[in-house]
């Protein structure tokens, strides 16, 4: 345990900011090292995200992030979370055990819009992130980039009980079914090759994805103003009018590459990405 030195509050050692005072803490005064250095788990991932390996030298790549790979990638950022691991994995079991968060689509309409489309869209994110760090502001902390880019569009699982997306399955009576915490079983025998379509939750409180998303973290994790902005404004960052932390201009940078770019197969293919498939 240790003491905040403005207001006098006993806390966890790995606390980064007193949440009384919002006292931010450094290496020297909280006496561990891994408060501010990287760690092992999260210099490997970033590694990864880069592609920078013996097979791939000297180049970045897009990595392709898809339903068959996206589960090992999302435990390797998971793993990574060392400095606020107690708080993150309360927040991705409440995740994981009571919302949709492992099945629910990115979209309404659009290459995402299916199974697990969510979690592809918030991996990948993270991936472009960690990719532009490396590269243009290396200062970024490597487990702030990761809960950020994580948990930008985590407002999408909607409630507890009340998911976001409908999933609209027609039988042969007509009838429609709701996508909550899991998809239904029946998924796997629909005759339809188009996949399943999805429409908004209208008896959800109305609340942009980004004041949903910081509304859910910010019941388990305790943020920094720069990474609170980041996940309120990473897709409306013309609200902000210029006042742009680093962090949301890097965050809304990486989610524009995702969905603009290597989500779109044709414009990957026109010019010609190198890509790699970890």
């Amino acid at each position: 345990m240790k003491k905040c030195p403005d207001c006098g509050m006993v806390i966890a050692n790995q606390a980064i900011r007193c949440p009384k005072c919002k006292y931010t803490f450094t290496s020297a005064e909280g006496g561990s090292d891994t408060e501010t250095t990287v760690t092992p788990q999260a210099a490997a991932v970033s590694a990864a995200a880069t592609g920078r390996s013996e097979k791939v030298s000297g180049i970045m790549p897009m990595v392709d992030v898809n339903k068959d790979n996206v589960d090992t990638l999302y435990s390797q950022l998971k793993a990574a979370i060392v400095k606020r691991k107690t708080e993150f994995d309360h927040f991705i079991d409440f995740l994981e055990n009571r919302t949709s968060w492992l099945t629910a689509p990115a979209e309404v309409k659009g290459p995402l819009a299916c199974e697990k489309g969510l979690l592809i869209r918030s991996v990948a994110v993270a991936k472009q992130l960690l990719r532009i760090k490396d590269t243009i502001m290396p200062q970024l902390d490597e487990e702030s980039a990761i809960i950020i880019a994580l948990f930008h569009e985590v407002g999408k699982v909607g409630i507890e009980g009340k998911p976001l997306f409908i999933q609209e399955e027609t039988s042969s009576l007509g009838s429609t079914s709701a996508l909550g915490l899991s998809f239904s079983s029946r998924l796997s025998t629909s005759t339809s090759s188009s996949g399943p379509s999805y429409s908004i939750n209208n008896k959800l409180v109305h609340m942009n994805v980004g004041v949903r998303s910081l509304f859910l973290v910010s019941q388990y994790m305790l943020l920094s103003d720069d990474e609170a902005q980041a996940i309120s404004y990473a897709s409306d960052v013309e609200l902000l009018d210029g006042k742009l932390s680093p962090y949301t201009l890097l965050l809304s940078t990486a989610l524009q590459m995702q969905k603009t770019i290597y989500e779109v197969s044709d414009t990957v293919s026109s010019y010609s990405f190198t890509v790699i498939n970890p």
